[in-house]
């Protein structure tokens, strides 16, 4: 009978062990657990923070690329007024040159 109850003892002793190891990776992994969720939430919030923000810039870029695309035409015509007149001015000073060299 003290067999059995020494066997018993040392059975119940081993059990309580694994219990005591398992319940240390269980709180281990719940630890873990937990830590992840936070930066799991972190890291949500930073992307929200990024979507926001390239939102944001894509609708800047939007209304810039609206104002160049009204500026664009202005400036077109602005610039093929100026050749225009650069090709007048040419014409009239080289002929109005060689026309004064003549007379001399």
């Amino acid at each position: 009978c003290d067999e059995q109850m020494a066997k018993t003892e040392f059975k119940k002793d081993e059990l309580s062990d694994d219990i005591a190891k398992m319940t240390a990776k269980i709180d281990k992994a719940a630890a873990a657990s937990a830590e992840l969720k936070a930066e799991v939430q972190a890291l949500q919030a930073e992307l929200a923070a990024l979507t926001k923000a390239q939102a944001e810039m894509d609708k800047l870029r939007m209304e810039e690329h609206e104002a160049f695309t009204e500026a664009k035409a202005d400036l077109e015509l602005g610039l093929t007024g100026v050749r225009k007149a650069l090709g007048v001015l040419r014409e009239y000073y080289g002929t109005g040159g060689a026309a004064a060299a003549a007379m001399l």
